[in-house]
């Protein structure tokens, strides 16, 4: 059995690894066509649009895994359908689903990998691509850390901090306002002219400090004004918010707490946070599904055929992994459900396949 293991595993990877070359490609060339005019506008020189797309592969590759492996199992296995070798298999007491076992096995490694890339290689690589983009082919000016303006920046524990200027040589703010919320209503506001961290306590200077409570609002004026209830420090307010795809599930996580508990709507990040880990599984659930297909309707190894059901299935798979996070967004189902959703119903789907085909 191990040889015919790895008769079957030698085909289906050897056709997956085509179809991740056929997609990548597409999505190059698709994605150059659009940005063929700020390319040439710009007159980019050649290495940095290399590297732009070099950059740009982890990010390609987890989201047309799924396909390839879907493509590999429908072309492997209809390869030794179309001369008779699943028929020979099955009369030598083989069934459907052993035969397909090394193929799911190796679905499930490629799943492991595609969540591996995600979360360790993904993000950077696309504050990479981001960064040769902005800066290096359309020559923007990046933002001088030093000194930022209009700062607006989301605490730990519900603050919202608006900041008209943050200088970061010596870590002052000026012109600040924190407010202090507990779920959707403002507990507290302070707005100062300045405030700076000394002797780890922020003190905040000339300005206002005022105080909610249910109806009534107590305010009081000050000229300096000391609190350690501020977890955040001048280092947090340097950095540059970074978009939830340029984050890990972590990273993710901990954003939307912070949405949560300044009173906003986090329902979107958590939806994202559990399609996150769904979405490597994706990998397992196509060659689930692709041998299946295989075995119960696709006939031959024919690759047009092969490449037209596959455009079929993940256009579906994506269409209802799309129509879940819509469903999730609106808050109709809960987020795990809403981020689960695809993967359950064509696991059923292929898992229906192979009763059929035992029967």
């Amino acid at each position: 059995m191990r040889r015919l293991d790895w008769y079957v595993l030698r085909d289906f990877l050897l056709y997956t690894l085509m179809g991740i070359a056929l997609f990548i490609g597409i999505y190059i060339l698709v994605d150059g066509f659009e940005k063929i005019d700020t390319m040439v506008d710009n007159r980019a020189p050649v290495r940095l649009v290399v590297l732009y797309y070099l950059w740009g592969i982890p990010v390609i590759l987890v989201q047309v895994l799924p396909l390839a492996a879907l493509l590999g199992s429908i072309l492997s296995l209809g390869q030794l359908r179309r001369f008779n070798e699943v028929t020979a298999m099955q009369g030598a007491g083989i069934s459907p689903i052993r035969i397909a076992a090394p193929m799911l096995a190796a679905g499930l490694v490629l799943s492991g990998a595609t969540y591996a890339i995600g979360e360790l290689t993904v993000p950077q690589a696309y504050r990479n691509q981001t960064r040769i983009l902005k800066t290096e082919i359309k020559r923007q000016q990046t933002a001088d850390r030093a000194t930022r303006l209009n700062v607006r920046y989301l605490g730990e524990k519900g603050q919202i901090y608006s900041i008209e200027l943050f200088d970061g040589a010596t870590g002052a703010l000026r012109n600040v306002t924190v407010q202090q919320l507990a779920g959707e209503s403002i507990v507290r506001r302070i707005d100062a002219e300045t405030a700076s961290i000394q002797d780890g306590v922020w003190r905040f200077e000339r300005g206002h400090l005022r105080t909610f409570n249910d109806s009534s609002e107590v305010s009081v004026r000050f000229q300096a004004f000391g609190t350690s209830g501020l977890a955040e420090r001048p280092a947090d307010f340097a950095r540059i918010e970074q978009s939830p795809f340029q984050m890990n599930m972590r990273e993710l996580r901990r954003y939307a707490d912070r949405v949560a508990a300044s009173g906003g709507r986090d329902r979107k990040l958590r939806v994202d946070y559990h399609l996150r880990l769904s979405f490597p599984l994706a990998t397992l659930i196509m060659t689930l599904l692709g041998s299946s297909l295989s075995l119960r309707i696709v006939r031959g190894g024919n690759v047009a055929i092969g490449i037209g059901a596959t455009v079929c299935v993940g256009f579906a798979y994506f269409g209802c992994i799309r129509a879940g996070q819509a469903f999730g967004y609106n808050g109709a189902i809960a987020p795990a459900l809403a981020a689960w959703a695809g993967n359950i119903v064509f696991a059923a789907v292929g898992s229906l396949f192979y009763w059929k085909v035992t029967r």
